[in-house]
């Protein structure tokens, strides 16, 4: 059947016609068609009149036929599994329904698909930019339905969406082709890999934790455990008025010490060039390395955050994902990794400092960046000074420098350093 061009964006349910087979099915030529007819039919030329007559009559038959043959067609598209780990594969599944009691003497359905997904298909080169389209032909009786299934793979990391169905028919002879467009919100996740990590050094005793510790450096006010005498550098705050008014002696209360390790993942989203295959390897090591964190901590029972200034493929929007240790805080923090993207709306510097003022108190800062400029430093020592906790990853072959030991550094160059982290093993 011909090819046709198609308008960029038409109006979802409605069918369009597309270009005529032939410029002697174009309405100005049936009009002049008509024209000889009667021309001929007064000068008595029966022949011609016949010829003529077969010739209109078919192609009003063929265009009548086309403008019904997309009427009552419905197509969807039907997916596995939408959330993938790279290496997995689903099931697509497309569907074609002719509900009319007119039938499809034939019928194009054209799905568009990310060509990530699509390699192992066989597709042809859609006009969509990073696309493929996926042909497939088929005649439909009345009140039937046809089916394709193909099997699509996860290779890599991303957030890939659909692109609309496009299904194409017209009458018997493919005079007059028509399509319809339909419109999807269809989309694929794949997550990023996740590496398993043995050991992790980190900087972690913080007050007011959940877990006890046999070290008594700072005592949770919210777990009394016992009374004793009051001493001078005792705060008056801690006085039980009770005990001391049975007693007749100022007793304070005894609290349990405690410690915890809440962590908060920075993941920068500038540092490395979208055009350069080795920084977007860097830059997919350095999101494996955010994720391989994040499943290892919360597997220990550790709440995790995430936050990056990096815009997420389909909201364009940073990550800010507070921490929490539920099975669905991994699930939500790997999901906003499978859509991060290279681009970023605010330095690094900047995104940090706002972020900041509103991790919880104790926090455990984790940085996973590729190259650090001069301007981050006095902002990780203050962090610092603050009391915050920092450990400082750096992704790829950059040069170390800039903080002379003061904040926790190591090095990461490929997966198999993520097995052991340990920022003294790195110096």
């Amino acid at each position: 059947m011909p090819e046709s061009k198609k308008p960029a964006n038409p109006e979802d349910g409605r069918s369009f016609a597309a270009q005529p087979s032939g410029y002697i099915l174009h309405k100005g030529s049936l009009y002049v068609l008509g024209g000889i007819l009667l021309l001929s039919a007064w000068k008595g030329q029966t022949g011609i009149v016949i010829l003529l007559g077969l010739v209109l009559s078919v192609a009003g038959l063929a265009a009548f036929w086309s403008r019904l043959s997309l009427a009552g067609v419905r197509c969807r598209r039907l997916i596995g599994e939408k959330r993938l780990f790279p290496g997995e594969s689903t099931e697509l599944r497309l569907e074609l329904f002719n509900r009319k009691p007119l039938p499809l003497p034939w019928v194009k359905i054209d799905d568009e698909i990310p060509a990530d997904l699509g390699e192992d298909l066989d597709p042809t080169p859609a006009t969509r930019p990073g696309y493929y389209s996926l042909t497939r032909w088929a005649s439909v009786l009345w009140y039937r339905k046809v089916g394709w299934k193909f099997q699509i793979y996860g290779k890599k990391r991303g957030y890939y969406p659909l692109g609309s169905l496009t299904a194409t028919s017209g009458d018997i002879f493919g005079f007059y082709p028509r399509w319809r467009q339909f419109a999807s919100a269809d989309h694929v996740l794949v997550y990023p890999r996740v590496f398993p990590i043995e050991q992790l050094e980190l900087p972690a005793l913080h007050p007011m934790g959940e877990a006890r510790t046999r070290r008594r450096i700072f005592q949770d006010p919210t777990r009394p455990v016992g009374l004793r005498d009051y001493r001078p550098q005792d705060s008056l705050k801690y006085i039980h008025w009770k005990a001391t008014a049975r007693r007749q002696e100022l007793q304070v209360k005894v609290f349990e010490p405690t410690t915890t390790l809440k962590v908060s993942i920075f993941l920068a989203g500038e540092g490395y060039s979208p055009k350069d295959p080795q920084s977007e390897e860097e830059f997919e090591l350095a999101v494996s390395a955010a994720a391989s964190l994040a499943h290892h901590l919360i597997d220990q029972g550790t709440p995790v955050g995430l936050i990056s200034n990096g815009c997420q493929a389909d909201s364009g929007l940073e990550i800010q994902i507070p921490p929490g240790g539920s099975r669905d805080q991994l699930m939500e923090i790997l999901e906003a990794l499978a859509k991060v993207t290279l681009r970023a709306k605010i330095s690094s510097e900047a995104f940090l400092q706002s972020q900041s003022k509103s991790l919880p108190s104790g926090t455990t800062l984790i940085l996973v960046v590729s190259q650090v400029p001069e301007s981050f430093f006095p902002l990780l020592r203050d962090l610092k000074d603050r009391g915050t906790k920092l450990l400082l990853l750096r992704v790829g072959d950059q040069q170390e420098g800039g903080l002379d030991g003061t904040i926790p550094s190591y090095s990461i160059r490929k997966p198999g350093d993520l097995l052991t982290i340990n920022p003294e093993s790195s110096r």
